[in-house]
């Protein structure tokens, strides 16, 4: 955002007068600064400060009147103490205000820009304010000179007005009566850019024409909106166009700058484009006689970014104009509407008039077992708006009478009508609403549907339909009265009677164009029209006939879809055309039946589809999650606080900005569109806090309770209690200390009497659960210990609290024992609070924000009263291991807890050994070109200078050059891991060491190699000479100084080895654990069993069992994992019967249906049910349907949030109790709707007792070529080691992955590798150059392999497979396979690289190359780059997705040197499945298991450190 009206001449700043009673420093801590706009900010996400306009109004009498704004200012201070006079800029509210010129005239906003503008009317203070008086606010008259406005709260889909003064920013809240009308019109204006701002937001990829129709359907369904017209909106965005893209323009000027640029979105260009070329006309029934108008025609000059200043008279003849529009709009105005659609009613399409268009009647057939819609949503009768109805897409559909025939949808009226007489039902597929159109350029476009995911349902009776429509795309959505649904591709047999919709549609869109071209297009009568229309060529996509008698026929018998399409166009000449009253006319002629056309509410009733009394049909709803007691109440209970209209906020916290970074387009994942993320705060490490003494010595009235018990290290003695004012404080309770001006809560670890006689205290913060993560998930009375300790005098301790450190037997056998406890607590809980009595604390876990997780209490280091204190001890060796020091002898120093010595190999970052090369400086987005491994260096000696400051020195190290520091060719057909010899040495500082590595002769490498790499392990047997290029054998003169080979013992820590932990917890080397240790899994949501693959591989998991609801994916992974019990059903029944098996049902919540599924298992099934006690280890990744940004989990009723499968998930784990538990989804799960499920999942774990950790991977850091970034969760039992996140391995361009915390925090699981890595990236090259040619569509499952592997990761991928099966590619249309060999085989080739032509396909049918919906104007193909794109065989793949196609999520997915859609089998290779894994079903249901799916190598890294934890576990209990 950009601040307006700056022409405004700018004043000296006056500073107000000094309160005399105030601090200046109390000042600067508790004022209320202004909140951030978007025009001043980074990410475009700050919250705006709103009131009602109840809080707002406050009555005349009581406002004091100033003359001065200074005096205002002072006046309306949140508190005395904030209103300092060194404050440069304040910020106030405004309400009952008016903007005038010098002469007392109302102006618009805008106008700030032209002439001198001030303002009258209350100042309000800007938040909170105790005091009453100062919260009445203050009247001023004419006071300032305006120097800008701006409008903030983009992000909150609620616009902010702001002007500003010399001295302060105003929030403009409710405008004086008399100036309501111009302001609410420039309010439209700023509420129009936030609307386009979200959906650009969302998506940039869309035309014009889908952005009009979004934004003025979000607008038309608002109260603030001036008009629920939809087309009376549309025409004010567009008329509105440039104001919009200056305003969203302006937020380019605070962008990063890798960002996406507003200034380049095409559709904004466009919008702007389309406002610039109109001509606004202002018709309130008579022509308006004076009204300026502005030929918006005139060519629109280039200019760069620093020309964006307009002429001033235009400028300001266009805001004459708009005021002209606004009164326009402000008239009272008479609706005309068309002779079919009129008041008169709708005139209805007989059977009769289209039937020749029409195939032969039949019936319906469908054997498929289908769902009644209306037990998908509601349970109840009950009334609902046509507006509020939920937005769904329909795929492989048809429509039929209540007699199963089927009939065709223009029978329906096309406006919500009054007793119709046709009845037309449907069945489907029902999905999330992907927002997709129907290519009108694309003759298979009624052609049937393929296999889609979904819910098979029958629909009730359809009410309405309609027609969107773009420059070659339209999108057709009929209504039920439960849903609104956008049909995709009809079914086989019901495709021919599509065909007639989408056929006019194509005549509608011709007649647009014949309009368009011509210069009086409003003396073109029908006749002329249809004349012309018989002229069309027979492959023209508009052509009916060359006979006008067919033309004329099938124009008025189609003439309710041509009418209605017309009324939807925003060329209001074409609107009222000619042809368009002839035609009109024509249908009033044939005196068919007229509908009163009637919005009203719908009471929903029962579904009289005949599908609904005709076998096989299914009457289950999307069924409710089963649940344990405990998950209930947790779920339940903060829904019952946190309704749908009340907004979820965080206990005691501000809000926070969703932290989704945006991916580039290349990088677009099938889960979520994310957002910008903001500059990040580290988070602060507890323990660098200083020890600080608060307050001073003074007289106090406490004493010792009993003997000293010991002594300091400074020689103060200690105590175990004191009293306090008659308070008993010990050690290992809890007290309320006042710290910094605020008041905490700290765990007294010891306590002693200072050498000044001063009795003082030194404790732990505990941090109220709202104050961690869990914000308003947390238990109020749970406080969490923390590593931030204090030391305080006793006059600054407040007082005591009622504390317990809680510790349970834990385990699935103490589950009814601790409920039972837990109900008690609860209970006494609420005696007390209803008693008034102080609240009871307990606490049971530690958090550590900058580990990223809540952990195990270490009993037996609190409250020792030893005068120690664990969290210094922490900070104190944390300060200690960030040392570089040298040790005595100078041969060797350590360095963040790594020694080094001579001859050892080491890590360097790249750019200090080759920095002109700026190796890991710029970088193309979506590819890892240009980024660099770790330099491979063995260090030789350390050099000391002789005269230096204390402590200082250098490094002398020997490179060892990698195969891609050679050549690309050389890096592809060469070991990963080798690394070569040479003579060059180079000196370094310290600190550019990065960890320590090994390298071997060949025949010393491991035994048994692992891909993907976990070790860092290299071998040399050659020399490099730079100034050569050569690489040859290792003369026996040269002897490199090897790495030792040793021994590996169990449990064996590898001082230094590797990258060097975040958490300093070091790497252990872990031996393969015998299978009669490894954990019992139970893997659920398993899919084709990708997260089991790899934990398997990774030696620590044996998965006895998986559950999966997929036939085909279940299947898949019994094909894999045979020895594996796979459950082919729904996880809610297979709980259900678990539960009831052990005779738990009273403690099962669930539904009838899972009842009786349940007791249908015969008892071979089970038999095979795992039982608590059995299982080690759950892992899995429940699907959450609310991620796919239709409905927003803040909005949904309780009754929705029951069906999300992670609350089934949570009940697995409760009722189970394993040791370990590892969930896994994607990205957006952390940040979606503030995080609230990712919050209540971590509550949820803590109330089991389980310790908790968190974070986000780049699984292309883990040795994939693939962009896939996935959210985690760990939890262990109490007395486990919890696990850590696993070293990332590959270099990969992805910045660092944030988690939002509270208070502003962010945590990063790992560190991004854009700076370096052990190893390069994996290509595409690496993954799928060995792979046999295949053509568009080729079905030929077992292809044998045409050459041996050339790269590291072929061999290995391939094991000792012969023949790669599933090498399959989906079969492309034939327009579409023709772009495909038009886009030119290179890096980086897409559809702009496309020529701008017309192709004739096999059919006759004369079709664009550019894709309709893609078109740009001439130098504007800027965006939506990627689709139709190919793979870079330097470059890495995008996210794989469940359905790879051209003009998917993921648009890349062509081939680099070949004319298709990658295959099944590359698709797998990019995820990391080894080439003998198999998978199930046909093409669609494959590529759905494998999109789905873990990476096998990203699980393998987690399984690894999950075996690290098992064994330190058996370690520590062994000894």
């Amino acid at each position: 955002m950009v601040r307006n009206g700056s022409k405004a001449a700018k004043q000296k700043k006056r500073s107000l007068p000094e309160s005399k009673e105030t601090d200046h420093d109390d000042d600067l801590s508790t004022r209320k600064t202004r909140p951030k706009r978007a025009a001043a900010c980074t990410n475009f996400k700050e919250k705006s400060i709103r009131i009602s306009e109840k809080s707002a109004t406050v009555a005349a009498k009581h406002h004091q009147t100033v003359d001065d704004e200074i005096v205002a200012l002072h006046l309306t201070a949140s508190s005395p103490q904030s209103g300092g006079g060194d404050e440069p800029h304040q910020t106030r509210r405004l309400t009952d205000f008016v903007l005038h010129d010098t002469d007392g005239v109302s102006q618009a906003v805008e106008m700030v820009e032209h002439v001198d503008m001030f303002i009258t009317g209350v100042i309000l203070p800007s938040g909170e304010c105790s005091d009453k008086e100062r919260a009445k606010g203050v009247r001023c008259e004419g006071f300032g000179r305006v120097d800008n406005w701006s409008i903030s709260g983009y992000e909150d889909g609620s616009p902010v007005v702001w002007v500003t003064t010399s001295l302060a920013d105003y929030e403009c809240v409710k405008p004086a009566t008399s100036y309501k009308k111009v302001y609410d019109y420039f309010f439209q204006k700023a509420y129009a850019s936030v609307e386009v701002y979200k959906k650009v937001a969302n998506s940039d990829l869309m035309s014009l024409d889908e952005l009009l129709v979004a934004v003025a359907r979000a607008m038309s369904l608002e109260t603030k909106c001036f008009s629920t017209d939809y087309l009376a909106i549309k025409n004010f965005v567009i008329s509105q166009g440039e104001f919009i893209y200056n305003q969203l323009a302006g937020l380019d000027d605070t962008a990063k700058k890798d960002d996406a640029r507003f200034v380049e979105i095409p559709v904004l260009v466009a919008l702007r484009d389309a406002s610039s070329s109109s001509i606004l006309e202002y018709d309130a029934g008579q022509p308006s006689n004076g009204v300026l108008r502005i030929d918006g025609a005139v060519e629109r000059k280039a200019m760069t970014s620093d020309q964006h200043m307009v002429d001033e008279d235009e400028k300001f003849a266009r805001l004459v104009q708009d005021e002209e529009y606004m009164k326009s709009m402000q008239r009272p105005r008479k609706h005309t509407s068309l002779a079919s659609v009129s008041k008169n009613g709708y005139i209805m399409t007989t059977e009769d008039e289209i039937a020749n268009d029409y195939p032969l009647p039949a019936h319906y057939k469908n054997s498929q077992v289908e769902t009644d819609e209306l037990l998908l949503y509601h349970d109840d009768d009950y009334e609902v708006d046509i507006d509020d109805l939920p937005r769904k897409m329909l795929q492989n559909w048809a429509l039929y009478d209540i007699d199963s025939r089927l009939i065709s949808l223009e029978l329906l009226p096309m406006k919500t009508c009054a007793d119709i007489d046709v009845t037309i039902f449907g069945s489907g597929v029902m999905a999330d609403d992907q927002g997709i159109w129907i290519d009108l350029d694309d003759p298979a476009t009624s052609m049937p549907s393929e296999e889609h995911a979904g819910i098979p349902i029958f629909l009730s009776q359809i009410k309405e339909w309609m027609i969107e429509f773009g420059v070659s795309t339209v999108s057709v959505s009929i209504r039920t009265d439960a849903a609104w649904y956008r049909l995709g591709k009809p079914s086989k047999q019901y495709a021919p009677w599509f065909e007639p919709i989408l056929k006019t549609a194509r005549v509608a869109v011709g007649v647009f164009a014949l309009l368009e071209e011509q210069t009086r297009m409003a003396k073109l009568s029908f006749e002329d029209v249809v004349r012309r229309v018989c002229e069309f060529e027979s492959n023209h996509k508009a052509y009916i006939s060359s006979d006008r008698a067919a033309v004329d026929r099938y124009v008025v018998g189609h003439g309710q879809i041509i009418l209605q399409m017309f009324s939807e166009f925003p060329n209001k000449e074409i609107r009222r055309c000619a042809f368009i009253t002839g035609l009109a006319n024509k249908r009033a002629e044939k005196h068919n039946t007229r509908w009163t056309i009637k919005k009203k509410k719908i009471l929903l009733k029962v579904n009289l589809n005949p599908r609904a009394g005709v076998a096989p049909v299914s009457k289950r709803k999307a069924m409710q999650a089963t649940t344990t007691r405990l998950i209930n109440r947790i779920w339940g209970e903060f829904y019952s606080i946190y309704s749908p209209e009340e907004p979820l906020q965080a206990v005691g916290a501000e809000e926070e900005a969703e932290e989704d970074e945006e991916e580039d387009e290349e990088e677009n994942e099938d889960d979520d569109a994310e957002e910008t993320e903001p500059e990040a705060a580290e988070v602060e490490e507890a323990h660098t806090l200083p020890k600080k003494i608060v307050g001073k010595c003074g007289k106090m009235e406490t004493r010792w309770d009993g003997e000293s018990v010991g002594r300091t290290s400074a020689g103060e003695p200690l105590y175990r209690q004191a009293l306090l004012e008659g308070e008993r404080v010990a050690v290992g309770g809890a007290v309320i200390a006042e710290v910094s001006g605020s008041q905490a809560i700290y765990f007294v670890e010891y306590m002693f009497e200072s050498s000044d006689h001063c009795k003082m205290l030194h404790g732990r913060l505990l941090q109220r659960g709202s104050e961690t993560v869990l914000e308003n998930a947390a238990n109020e009375r749970e406080l969490f210990l923390t590593n931030k300790c204090m030391t305080v005098q006793f006059k600054d301790v407040k007082g005591t609290v009622c504390f317990e450190i809680r510790t349970r037997p834990w385990g699935h056998q103490f589950r009814k024992e601790d409920a039972v406890a837990d109900k008690l607590d609860r209970a006494r809980a609420e005696e007390r609070k209803a008693k008034d009595l102080p609240t009871e604390y307990f606490c049971k876990s530690l958090y550590s924000p900058e580990r990223g997780g809540f952990f195990s209490l270490p009993l037996s280091d609190m409250g020792c009263a030893s005068g120690s204190c664990t969290s210094c001890r922490l900070r104190e060796d944390e300060v200690e291991r960030k040392k570089i020091k040298l040790n005595a002898s100078k041969t060797g120093f350590s360095s963040y807890g790594v020694d080094y010595c001579a001859d050892d190999f080491v890590y360097v970052y790249p750019d200090c050994i080759d920095g002109s090369k700026k190796a890991n400086g710029k970088f193309k987005p979506g590819r890892n070109i240009g980024l660099r491994a770790f330099v491979v260096c063995q260090l030789v000696e350390i050099i000391v200078p002789k005269k230096s400051r204390k402590g200082s020195f250098e490094v002398n190290v020997r490179r060892f050059y990698r195969p891609e520091d050679v050549s690309e060719r050389k890096a592809y057909a060469s070991d990963i891991r080798e690394v070569y010899y040479s003579e060059d040495t180079f000196v370094v500082q310290p600190e550019a060491l990065k960890g320590k590595c090994e390298v071997r002769k060949k025949k010393d490498m491991p035994s048994c190699s692992e891909f993907p790499i976990s070790e860092n392990i290299f071998f040399c047997e050659q020399i490099y000479d730079p100034s050569k290029g050569s690489v040859k054998q290792l003369p026996l003169s040269t002897k490199p100084k090897y790495s030792t080979v040793k021994d590996d013992a169990l449990l064996r820590k590898k001082k230094g080895k590797g990258v060097e932990s975040e958490t300093g917890s070091g790497i252990v080397k872990p031996d393969e654990l015998p299978k009669e240790m490894r954990l019992a899994t139970l893997d659920i949501f398993a899919g084709c069993g990708g997260l089991s693959q790899g934990l398997e591989q990774a030696g620590v998991s044996a998965t006895k069992w998986a559950i999966e609801y997929e036939g085909p994916a279940g299947e898949a992974f019994r094909k894999n994992h045979p020895e594996t019990t796979v459950i082919v059903d729904n996880c809610n029944v297979t709980l259900r019967a678990i539960m009831e098996k052990c005779g738990d049902q009273d403690e099962c919540i669930s539904t009838t249906e899972a009842n009786e599924l349940a007791a249908k298992l015969d008892e071979n099934q089970k038999r095979t049910l795992p039982l608590p006690g059995q299982v080690d280890f759950i892992n899995g990744g429940p699907p959450c349907q609310g991620f796919s940004g239709m409905n927003r989990f803040s909005q949904s009723p309780w009754s929705k949030i029951q069906c999300q499968m992670v609350l089934a998930f949570l009940s697995f784990v409760d009722y189970f109790r394993p040791r370990y538990f590892l969930l896994e989804n994607v990205r957006n799960f952390v940040s979606y709707s503030k995080g609230q499920m990712f919050k209540l999942t971590l509550a949820s774990l803590l109330e089991m007792g389980y310790q908790v950790r968190f974070g986000v991977l780049e699984a292309g850091a883990y040795g994939v070529s693939q962009s896939r970034k996935r959210a985690f969760i760990w939890a262990a039992a109490p007395e486990e080691v919890l696990p850590e996140w696993p070293e990332p391995m590959h270099v990969f361009n992805v910045s660092q992955l944030n988690i939002s915390l509270s208070k502003g925090l962010r945590y990063a699981a790992v560190r991004s590798t854009q700076q370096g890595a052990p190893f390069r990236p994996i290509t595409v090259r690496d993954t799928i150059g060995d792979l046999p040619p295949v053509e568009n569509g080729e079905s030929n499952i077992d292809k044998e392999y045409e050459t041996d592997p050339v790269s590291w990761f072929q061999k290995e991928i391939r094991g000792n497979k012969n023949v790669p099966t599933d090498h399959l590619s989906q079969t492309m249309n034939e327009h579409n396979l023709i772009r495909c060999k038009r886009i030119p085989k290179r890096s980086g080739a897409d559809w702009r690289d496309l020529p701008d032509e017309k192709v004739t396909l096999s059919t006759g049918l004369v079709v664009d190359l550019i894709p309709g919906c893609l078109a740009a104007k001439p130098g504007k193909k800027k965006q939506w780059k990627g689709l139709f794109g190919r793979l870079d065989w330097e470059g890495n793949f995008p996210t794989c997705v469940t359905k790879p196609g051209p003009m998917g999520m993921v648009g890349k997915c062509f081939h680099p040197d070949q004319d298709r859609i990658v295959t099944v089998r590359e698709c797998a290779r990019s995820q990391g499945f080894p080439d003998s894994y198999e998978f199930e079903g046909d093409i669609a249901h494959k590529h759905r298991q494998i999109g789905n799916a873990v990476p096998p190598p990203l699980a393998f890294a987690l399984g690894r450190k999950l075996k690290e934890a098992v064994q330190l576990n058996n370690f520590a209990k062994s000894n």
